[in-house]
This record gives structure tokens, C-alpha cells and sequence, in this order.
């Protein structure tokens, strides 16, 4: 590492993976945090607890990936829906379960769920157990204390002994736990309907979800409490209030290990996505060096790519058939998510923009933004062909895993930068690439020379680079233009890119295209 990394920085960027999981704006988890921090510090907690309740808070729902598979099985398919609806109820009330139940599914699914009804108690505590198991194995991997693992472990616990997995009551329940339960609830029914629903909601909720001592310092000073969670940088706001001592990563190793926790929760989503992430990056890191790019930048790259993935509801990803078009705008989406979530730390940031672009492809078909060629760097396209490679790898809902001849001949036929796929099935130990053949004869020649045309170089540049005469050069030039139907360099570059024939072995670093 360049200098001490936080602990802090990093999991409050990715604690917004566990709130878009739920069905909830992204940053919620942060504002949470401030709020339950400062309500420790009012109730008079000393420094070391106050940290407590900020670490337990910030990652209270880091493992709610956990049973996405088993909530959309048995509750209609959106389990991001059911989690976003059911954070809004009180569950023991059985008025208001019945209502959240029925306004699940749709069609003979909804019939289906209520059905269900008297196994969803069941489902609830090993949905919670799982949850908290997942959730405290990272505060193992961060070397937090116990007493946050303690408190991650109970975060469905209620002060009325209601909750699950154990039914643990009062005091029982760990301090952290209730304290960063209060702030919970303030800051999603404040996002909900405001300050006014979110003291009511409070008020009804003291005694019983939530620890009533705790409810009432916030009751005392909600408005000011609900402002101060809310600034214009939350980002910079959480990191600055984290108590000390303040924590930082002990080397790389830990920030990687921490880094592939969030990776593995994201492939929780769906039992098909299992071991997705760190795939993708140790075969991007492997390849690294043959795109001449930074293998520990793409290793991170490979372990985040997909953590947006947890905004779209397993129930999409897990659809056997033909994604419907508006879940397909969900799908398109989830790159850009991961991105966002990745954006908000300066360490992170750098990472964004190549996660992003792990779906584009070089003829402009790809999602989200349908970029071409010209715009990706080579980290991108490294990173789309490690992606591609490992999902046609494994299995999916509408598919089994191809073998390697045949994983090999698909990837070769995908509008992929061909350098990238040659790094990555080479890392694989997988068979060569089998390139389509371009529709217009070129000599070899011809070939190496439209690339290098194509990806910005002159004529002279071209002729200094494979040593032979400029007005050779030229002529191969216009027997290129001629055979492609085209007269521009970025006409040039259009056929290349739609036919797969762009090289990222032909670039001038540092240069820039011409127009």
C-alpha cells in the first residue's frame, strides 16, 4: 500500500452494496451510522464503545445477500422488493404481516406466496441466522472486536425478545445492536415520509423493536439528529466521525481479504454466481501482465466488478427463460451500481471506471453506456474478457457450463478485444482462440497494418514502427481502404471494431487519436 488505508473509507463505500441489497438508497447504512454514533455519544459511552456502535452499524447488514436465493424462491421472486417492504413493518403484528405477504408476487405466484404463510416464521430465523453468520465473518477478516461481532450476529434481535434468530430480550441483546437499531429505523422512514413519520414510527417502535432508553434520546432531539445524517459530502462526514481509536488495514493481504468478502457476499445473490468474483480476478490478474496493466488493480477490478448485481432481484438472474424487457433495464444497470458503489472512496474510486465497463464491447453493443472500442482502456477490456470467459464457465439458469473447446470458440466470436481474450484463455490454460476470418482478404500484412491505422498511428509512425518505407506504407493503405469500402481512418476503425480486428497491442501509449 501507498500509505495507511482506513477501515473506515473503505467498508462505508461498500456498505451501500447492503443497502441496495435491501431495497433501500444507497448510503443509508452511513447515515445510520452517524445517527447511532452520535446517540452513543449523548447516552455518555466512552470513545471505544462508541466505535462499537459505528462498526456494528456500518456493517449490520453486510451479509443480507445471504438467503437472496431462498427469499425470491419462496416469496414471489423480488426478494429485494421483500426485503425493502418487510424493513417497514413490524412482523409480530399479524395484521401487518398478512398485508406485506399479500402484496407479493403477482398472478398465481401471489396465490403462492400466502399459501405459504405459516412457513415464513420459520423462514425469517434461518434467514436471520444466515444473515449474521455471513455479516460477522467480515468483522473476522477486519480485526474488529468481539463485541461488534456480537452485535452484527444480533441484528434481527428486538428489544421485546421478539426478534430472531434467538429471541434474545433487553439487555441481552448486545449494546451495539440496539443502538444501530435506532438508527436504522430514524434514517429509513425518514427517506420514507420525512422527519414526521420517522418520530412516529419511533415512538410506536420504543419498547418493542427497539430499546426505549436509547428511542428517547432520539425522541429528544430528532430534527437535529436527522440533519446532521444527512450532509452534503455523507461520505466524508462518516469517516471523519469514526471514534478513536481509528483503524487502518495492516497491509494489502487484509484490504484484499476485506475486498473479496464484499466480492463473495455480492455472488450470494444467486447459487449460480458463486465464486464469480474472485474467478474473475485472480484469472484478470493472471492476464494482467500481457495487457501491460497493474495485476493488483485488476484483481480488485475482478473482485468488485459485480457488486452491483445485488440491486437486481434473484429472481431475474435466476429466470431460466427470456429476461423480460424491464428487468433487462434492471440488468443494464448493475454495472453502473458498481461503479457508484466504488466511486465514493478515494482508494476504490480508481477502480470505478473499469468496472463499469465490464459489459461494453467493442463494436458499441454492450451495456451500460454501449461505448466502442476507442473508449476502453485496456483494464476494461482485460476485465470484460476475464468476465466473459468465467460466466460461459460455469453454469447458468438457461445453460451448463461449457467446456473448455467450447467456451473457447464462443469467446473467440464475441465482439472482445482479441489481445484481451488471447491474455485470458492463455491465464486459463484454455485452448487458443479461433478468431471469425475477416470478410475481406488481407494479407498479414495488410491486417497488422489496418490495426495499427485504425488505432491512431500516421502513416510515418506506421512505417518507423515495422521498419519498412512510408509510401509502402501508402500502398497498403489504399489497397486497405479499398478492400474495407471505406475512405477515413475512422471508417477504418468502424469496420475494425464491428468485426472484432481491433488490437490493443497496436496502441501508442500516451497518444491520443486524431479525429
Amino acid at each position: 500500500m501507498a500509505g495507511p488505508v482506513g477501515v473506515a473509507g473503505v467498508v462505508a463505500a461498500l456498505s451501500a452494496a447492503s443497502d441496495l441489497t435491501r431495497g433501500h438508497p444507497a448510503g443509508e447504512a452511513m447515515r445510520a451510522s452517524l445517527v447511532a454514533t452520535e446517540l452513543a455519544r449523548r447516552a455518555g459511552l466512552d470513545p471505544l464503545r462508541q466505535g462499537e456502535v459505528y462498526y456494528s452499524t456500518l456493517l449490520r447488514f453486510a451479509g443480507c445477500t445471504a438467503t437472496s436465493h431462498e427469499a425470491a424462491a419462496a416469496l414471489g421472486g423480488d426478494d429485494v422488493a421483500v426485503r425493502a417492504r418487510g424493513d417497514l413493518i413490524d412482523a409480530t403484528r399479524p395484521l401487518e404481516a398478512l398485508r406485506f405477504l399479500a402484496g407479493l408476487g403477482s398472478g398465481v405466484e401471489k396465490v403462492r406466496v400466502l399459501s405459504r404463510a405459516p412457513r415464513v416464521p420459520k423462514l425469517v430465523q434461518e434467514s436471520a441466522r444466515a444473515d449474521c453468520e455471513v455479516g460477522a465473518e467480515l468483522i473476522q477478516r477486519l480485526s474488529l472486536p468481539e463485541t461488534v461481532r456480537d452485535a452484527v450476529l444480533c441484528a434481527f434481535e428486538r428489544y421485546d425478545g421478539k426478534g430472531s434468530p434467538t429471541g434474545l430480550a433487553g439487555s441481552e441483546v448486545p449494546e451495539a445492536a440496539r443502538f444501530a437499531a435506532v438508527g436504522f429505523t430514524a434514517v429509513m422512514f425518514d427517506a420514507v415520509g420525512g422527519a414526521g413519520l420517522a418520530i412516529d414510527v419511533l415512538a410506536r417502535w420504543s419498547g418493542r423493536a427497539l430499546d426505549p432508553a436509547i428511542a428517547a434520546i432520539f425522541l429528544d432531539a430528532p430534527a437535529d439528529l436527522l440533519v446532521a445524517s444527512n450532509p452534503d459530502d455523507l461520505w466524508a462526514a462518516v469517516v471523519e466521525a469514526e471514534p478513536s481509536p481509528r483503524r487502518y488495514f495492516a497491509d494489502d493481504a487484509q484490504l484484499d481479504e476485506a475486498l473479496a468478502f464484499f466480492g463473495d457476499a455480492a455472488d450470494l445473490k444467486a447459487p449460480c454466481f458463486q465464486g464469480h468474483a474472485r474467478g474473475v480476478g485472480t484469472l484478470s490478474r493472471s492476464a494482467a501482465g500481457s495487457m501491460g496493466v497493474d495485476p493488483a488493480v485488476m484483481y480488485r477490478a475482478g473482485l468488485l466488478h459485480d457488486l452491483g448485481r445485488v440491486a437486481v432481484p434473484t429472481g431475474v438472474w435466476e429466470r431460466p427463460g427470456r429476461i423480460r424487457p424491464d428487468e433487462w433495464e434492471q440488468v443494464r444497470l448493475h454495472p453502473y451500481h458498481s461503479a457508484r458503489i466504488l466511486s465514493r472512496s478515494p482508494q476504490l474510486e480508481p477502480l470505478a471506471t473499469i468496472v463499469s465497463r465490464h459489459h461494453e464491447r467493442a463494436d458499441g453493443t454492450g451495456y451500460p453506456a454501449g461505448v466502442h472500442d476507442g473508449e476502453l482502456d485496456a483494464a476494461a477490456r482485460l476485465l470484460a474478457a476475464a468476465d466473459a470467459w468465467h460466466a460461459l464457465r460455469s453454469p447458468r439458469p438457461h445453460r451448463p457450463a461449457l467446456q473448455l473447446d467450447d467456451a473457447a470458440q464462443v469467446i473467440s466470436g464475441l465482439p472482445l478485444d482479441r489481445t484481451a481474450v488471447r491474455a485470458v484463455l492463455q491465464a486459463a490454460d484454455a485452448p487458443r482462440p479461433s478468431f471469425p476470418s475477416p470478410p475481406v482478404e488481407l494479407t498479414a500484412r495488410e491486417l497488422e497494418i489496418l490495426q495499427l491505422l485504425a488505432n491512431g498511428h500516421t502513416k510515418r509512425q506506421i512505417a518507423g514502427t515495422l521498419y519498412i518505407s512510408h509510401s509502402t506504407v501508402h500502398t497498403h493503405t489504399v489497397h486497405i481502404y479499398g478492400k474495407c469500402g471505406v475512405s477515413t481512418r475512422a471508417g477504418l476503425a468502424m469496420f475494425a471494431m464491428r468485426h472484432g480486428l481491433i488490437s490493443t497491442e497496436q496502441s501508442i501509449p500516451g497518444r491520443v487519436p486524431p479525429p
